[in-house]
């Protein structure tokens, strides 16, 4: 039975039970911030058990996607997942043990027809605690499970909740199917180590199906007692029943992984039983590939934390297997998570609408992984070769960490196929040092904050008013470590806090003692804290002064934060709704605005957009600001930041109804104060993310200027008129081009003048016409076309194994016939090369390519590719 055929079953089995439908939710749940991913068909359903919220319906069931990351490390072997589905069934309050009970058996039974025989039963024990349940061994024995087959177990093993110190909780029951005494190593019923959920029992059981009976009520104390209403909770693996249906030992035997497999094979000619370490990364890329697939679709992509740092490493860790393992690329490996979508598409829709997306994002990761691998593996193999016994030490492992970005998790299990231990307390130490040198860029505000942490005054902003004002110092303390510079706090302040990618207002503070200048203002809670330096004299708390901003640079500052907003304006105008501000810096000298798009941004795009910018500059449109309720903003339809906490009152900028803003920063008063603007670049700056920077006012006419100045030297130079220029230009890089692929068309005759040499001393094994050496190539492509060419010459069956070297780099190939595949693999060929040239590679029996940085070395590899040929060959292997 396959497994759509199973999930169908089990819906209809329950709906016509009276329970309600519900689709799988989210693997990002939506009502607990505090869990990273969907782990449980009960997760969706948590409001209602725990009485937070009234279930619409009394009976639930559904089929949910889960992703566990306990068991991320051990994936790789027949057994472990961290992607799976869960069938489930619940009752809110409705029915109880009884009914859950049979309904189990009556599925298991007689909808798929698994033999009554073949299932044993778990049940909780009793402890001190709790009593045994004996309500659910009657229940299974009034269904025909002989009283022999029901074991009793633990609260470790059988018992769920409370989610915390307190809440509901209750007893579990577990099925277990029987795959027959010749998979066990002893008699369960003499002895229960050897049952379902005994230490020995593994091999023969496999637990397909747990009950959970939700009756008690945990006090904050321990102590338990009956909940009002009870619960039912209950959870089969969809692909441990798929295995037992298809009569499988494993999940990865199932209809769920077979696509995968198909599509790797497809790619590099792999398949399961080749080798040990062929199946491992076969298991890791059919576990992850799921995952991957899924996390995409549901709107999560590769980070450095929490859920985004989940699909990070997954895409990673599949990408070394598949790259370092099985020669795939980074587009195979996003074509395994696309079979995901092929075959899973129609029960998931939400798969088909993120196919493109997924193959976008998993390609891209995997693509930048692949860099970031090749080059930490030589670093890797480097230290490795100069280690003297004993551990790898941590410190190295975090540079390669900090400074690479070569994950500790690769450096890991690399070290533990080389038999060789990490320091893993020297790695924490660099790790809290590296932490340590980061905190130290944040101290100023520690130390601003801890200066006046007891302060109880009132102090109060007057910056959006007033540029200058007569106040009094409420507070004043030397900084520690800053030499000579002090922290205050003004009654009032019209010194902006750096905030909302603001930066701070600088200025000066003049009274009859001394003066400060003031060098930054930081938010410190109700209040902001200046940080200043003494200019003359002395300044104490009490003194009334003289606070004055730096006009000219606080103007420039608010002519760029009302451009960033006409400038994110624009790109929706052009882009659509769908971009989303990610951050900004908002500066005197240009401003930095981040957004996330998931399409790609051409140049004719954003002249559109400073078109539409300087239009609304130019219209000298007002701007004006106002406190509203939260609740009105979001009726106005104001931008909001994702992610920034507002509270009930909101400051609302808006340019004459165009664009609308809650903003807490400083603005000029019309649109053409902020006068010239000109972007200066547009770059993407990650998964869907990129950064435009722009220069307004004065510092767009110099950049201006000085770039027609260039534009005119430039056309003097070539004798064009100014007009001219990208013609020319144009004409001149085409000459470029073409000089330089006849110079490539001489580097590829004379690596066929060296082919013609190698072709002529080919070396005859077993029937096999071998040439194995080195040439010149211009690129990759031309390499793996010379080995076609030696083919093509000797005939027959034939090996070309060809070096070359390209950017300092080596680079190997290897082209066999078919005839000379059965007997070696040209993957196993180029790893055995990369091994020696300091890199990495592989790929399928008949085709391969890999190198390393280590050029002096291709003498080397090319002798071991001649010898593996020939042993190879000669034995027949």
């Amino acid at each position: 039975m396959k497994s759509h055929e199973i999930r169908r079953r089990f819906l209809d089995f329950f709906v016509e039970r009276d329970h309600r439908l519900y689709p799988s939710s989210s693997l990002i749940p939506h009502n607990d911030p505090t869990v990273l991913l969907t782990t449980a068909g009960m997760q969706q359903f948590i409001t209602y058990f725990l009485g937070q919220e009234k279930p619409p319906a009394p009976r639930a069931t559904s089929v949910q996607k889960c992703f566990r990351t306990q068991d991320l490390e051990e994936v790789g072997d027949p057994s472990h997942l961290t992607f799976f589905e869960m069938l489930g069934n619940f009752s809110f309050g409705d029915y109880f043990k009884k009914e859950a009970i049979e309904w189990a058996w009556e599925f298991l039974t007689q909808e798929l027809g698994i033999p009554g025989d073949r299932l044993w039963i778990t049940i909780f024990e009793g402890d001190e605690s709790a009593p045994e349940d004996v309500e659910a061994r009657e229940h299974w024995m009034a269904v025909g499970v002989p009283e022999e087959r029901i074991f009793g177990l633990p609260k470790s093993e059988n018992w769920w909740g409370p989610p915390g110190d307190s809440g509901p909780c209750g007893p579990c029951s577990e099925v277990y199917y029987d795959y027959g005494e010749e998979y066990g190593a002893g008699d369960p019923l003499k002895d229960p180590k050897y049952g379902p959920g005994g230490d020995e029992g593994d091999g023969r059981f496999l637990e397909i199906w747990n009950l959970v009976f939700n009756q008690y009520e945990q006090l904050k104390d321990g102590t338990l007692r009956p909940l009002a209403k009870t619960g039912i909770d209950t959870g089969m693996g969809l692909e441990r029943t798929a295995a037992v249906m298809q009569g499988v030992r494993t999940v990865y035997d199932t209809d769920l992984y077979a696509p995968i497999f198909e599509r790797a094979a497809e790619y590099v000619g792999i398949r399961r039983g080749e080798s040990e370490a062929a199946d491992r990364a076969l298991y890791i890329l059919a576990d992850h590939a799921r995952g991957m697939a899924f996390l995409i679709a549901d709107g999560v992509r590769p980070g450095n934390q929490h859920r985004e740092y989940v699909l990070r490493r997954i895409i990673r860790r599949a990408t070394r297997e598949a790259y370092s393992r099985l020669g795939m690329s980074a587009g195979q490996v996003a074509g395994l998570a696309e079979a995901v979508v092929d075959y899973m598409g129609e029960h998931y829709p939400e798969l088909k609408g993120a196919r493109d997306e997924i193959g976008r994002v998993v390609t891209r990761e995997a693509q930048r992984f692949i860099e970031i691998y090749e080059q930490g593996a030589r670093l890797l193999e480097g230290e490795l070769q100069r280690l003297q016994g004993g551990s790898f030490p941590g410190e190295v492992a975090f540079t390669l960490h900090d400074t690479y970005g070569f994950p500790v998790e690769v450096t890991r299990e690399i070290l533990a196929e080389r038999g060789v231990s990490l320091d893993e307390a020297g790695f924490e130490r660099a790790m809290r040092e590296q932490r340590e040198r980061a905190r130290a860029a944040q101290r100023g505000y520690e130390r601003a904050v801890a200066a006046f942490g007891d302060l109880e005054v009132e102090s109060r902003f007057v910056g959006y008013e007033r540029e200058q004002v007569e106040t009094r110092i409420l507070a004043l303390e030397p900084a520690p470590d800053t030499g000579g510079e002090f922290y205050l706090v003004l009654e009032e302040n019209p010194f902006y806090a750096t905030g909302g990618g603001q930066v701070a207002d600088v200025g000066w503070i003049s009274g009859e003692g001394g003066e400060l200048e003031v060098v930054d203002s930081i938010p410190a809670g109700d209040y902001q804290v200046l940080r200043a330096r003494v200019k003359e004299g002395e300044l104490r708390p009490g003194d009334v002064v003289t606070a004055s901003i730096n006009r000219v640079r606080r103007q420039q500052i608010e002519a760029n934060h009302t451009a960033t907003h006409i400038l994110h304006w624009a790109l929706r105008a052009v882009l659509g709704k769908e971009v989303v501000q990610a951050g900004s810096y908002v500066g005197p000298d240009r401003l930095r605005f981040d957004y996330r798009y998931s399409g790609q941004v051409t140049d004719e795009d954003i002249a559109r957009v400073q078109e539409q910018a300087v239009l609304k500059i130019t219209e000298n449109q007002p701007v004006r600001y106002y406190i509203t309720t939260l609740e009105e903003a979001r009726n106005l339809g104001a931008i909001m930041l994702f992610g920034e906490k507002y509270g009930d009152l909101v400051r609302v900028v808006e340019i004459d109804g165009f664009s609308r803003e809650l903003c807490g920063g400083t603005h000029v008063s019309r649109t053409a104060e902020i006068g010239a603007f000109k972007v200066l670049s547009n770059r993407k700056h990650g998964a869907d993310l990129y950064r435009i920077e722009v220069i307004t006012g004065r510092e767009a006419i110099y950049y201006l200027l000085r770039t027609a100045g260039i534009a005119e030297r430039l056309a003097s130079e070539l004798n064009v008129e100014p007009a001219r220029l990208p013609e020319v230009v144009s004409g001149l890089r085409r000459e470029a081009q073409e000089a330089r692929r006849a110079a490539e068309r001489q580097v590829l005759r004379s690596g066929l003048e060296a082919v013609g040499e190698l072709v002529q001393n080919a070396e005859t094994v077993d029937g096999a016409r071998i040439v194995v050496g080195k040439v010149v190539a211009p690129d990759v492509k031309a390499l793996r076309q010379l080995t076609d060419d030696v083919k093509n010459r000797v005939g027959g069956p034939a090996a070309a194994v060809l070096a070359a070297e390209l950017d300092g780099k080596a680079v190997v190939v290897a082209n066999l016939h078919d005839e000379v595949a059965r007997k070696v693999r040209a993957g196993d060929l180029v790893r055995a090369m990369s091994e020696i040239l300091g890199g990495g590679g592989g790929g399928g029996p008949t085709m391969a390519q890999g190198g390393g940085g280590d050029a002096a070395a291709v003498p080397r590899a090319l002798d071991r590719a001649r010898e593996l040929l020939r042993e190879r060959l000669a034995s027949g292997a």
